[in-house]
């Protein structure tokens, strides 16, 4: 009993351990090792009335059976306990990993979904028609458009129509930004990055940039 203590005890003091839990799961132990000394000593003292006395009756004993009865019992409680809790952790920890592979197929078609999207978005260079819709969109790649909004929403944090403007203005950027395309209007520029007009144009770079394209040009060309 001293020795199971004594490793107890050094078990606590793992620090590599959270402490909290370590000594949750050995009070039960500690108190098991305390009540078998209380039996113990309640034998001993049985034993020694026993030898002064000279007695040899059983009601001496009936303390240290009514004790390992008890002790029994707690240990077989105690036990069960153990027992469901680790089985409604084994059908907790089942729940989680089921629940964890569920979102992970969810997330991988979501995924799976908005590059289907990009791909047709990007690749065919559809930002680029100013008649763009959602619903063009969905008619293109077969999907309803409130799946096409939401995974949109949740891989690009934006909704459809800033997703396709931000993609125009990055057209739009690369344009203002290269002395080749001085030549042209930031109407023109605008116009061939897929806005359908000056205002919507002016309206989108601003909201997603926090400049006009002629404060983003200056900007650029400064630095």
């Amino acid at each position: 009993m001293f020795l199971v203590h004594k490793m107890i005890l050094i078990h606590e003091k793992d620090k590599s351990f959270n402490i909290s839990w370590v000594k949750s799961e050995t009070d039960w132990l500690k108190k098991l090792i305390y009540t078998g000394l209380i039996i113990c000593s309640c034998w001993f003292a049985a034993l020694l009335i026993v030898i002064i006395y000279n007695l040899n009756k059983s009601f001496i004993f009936y303390p240290l059976w009514i004790g390992i009865s008890a002790l029994v019992y707690w240990i077989g409680y105690v036990g069960i306990s153990k027992s469901q809790q680790l089985k409604k952790r084994i059908e907790l920890r089942k729940k989680r990993i089921i629940n964890f592979k569920k979102n992970l197929l969810v997330e991988q078609k979501k995924t799976k979904g908005f590059s289907k999207v990009e791909n047709h978005v990007k690749v065919n260079k559809s930002y680029l028609n100013s008649n763009l819709s959602l619903e063009t969109l969905a008619n293109d790649l077969n999907l309803s458009e409130g799946y096409i909004s939401q995974i949109i929403n949740k891989n690009s944090n934006f909704n459809f129509n800033d997703y396709i403007n931000s993609l125009r203005i990055n057209d739009a950027k690369a344009m203002l930004t290269n002395i080749e395309y001085d030549n042209y209007t930031i109407i023109a520029i605008g116009l061939e990055a897929g806005f359908n007009s000056k205002s919507s144009f002016y309206t989108a770079f601003k909201k997603l940039t926090g400049k006009t394209p002629i404060e983003y040009k200056k900007s650029v060309r400064d630095i």
